[in-house]
């Protein structure tokens, strides 16, 4: 790994520290609130930043190399999986949409608007997840003793002892 590529490994992982430390902060700080609806769009903000310390660390490990590979039942997994949330997210963009075409509140448009924001950009991350994986092979131990067979000049026989005196 080049020098440039640890100092963006160290970044994203302060990064992620700090953002992590904030989630903290903003839990403690929620709690003192007597409102519940602030303690809810606090809370929110709560866990947007613990996403983002995840996002940072999963860039770190990125950088420095670390393999985003599964195995082939792996991966089909977790296109069925992300295929069923890609449907969930694009549903919700559609849930917000009818209500804000009806919601006169502006505070309930700010909030739903931003909720709008975070599903459009959930459904372009799921979306392309499974662009940034690779399916890594299963292979079994008879793959591998397939492959010697075939590709041993003498398939199975063993080759004339070079050394033998012919009789």
């Amino acid at each position: 790994m080049s020098k440039k590529d640890t100092k963006m490994v160290d970044k994203f992982k302060e990064l992620s520290v700090v953002e992590d430390d904030y989630a903290v902060k903003l839990d403690t700080e929620v709690r003192g609130y007597g409102n519940e609806i602030l303690r809810d769009i606090v809370g929110s903000i709560a866990v947007d930043s613990r996403k983002h310390a995840g996002l940072f660390k999963a860039c770190a490990a990125i950088t420095a190399g670390d393999s985003l590979s599964l195995t082939e039942d792996e991966y089909n997994q977790l296109v069925g999986s992300l295929e069923k949330h890609e449907a969930v997210e694009g549903n919700m963009i559609k849930v917000v949409d009818d209500i804000l075409a009806k919601n006169k509140d502006d505070r309930i448009k700010m909030m739903l608007n931003h909720i709008k924001s975070d599903e459009i950009r959930h459904h372009a991350l799921i979306r392309n997840l499974t662009k940034m994986v690779v399916k890594r092979e299963v292979i079994l131990e008879k793959d591998v003793w397939n492959q010697l067979f075939r590709d041993v000049l003498t398939h199975g026989h063993a080759p004339p002892d070079q050394w033998e005196e012919p009789e």
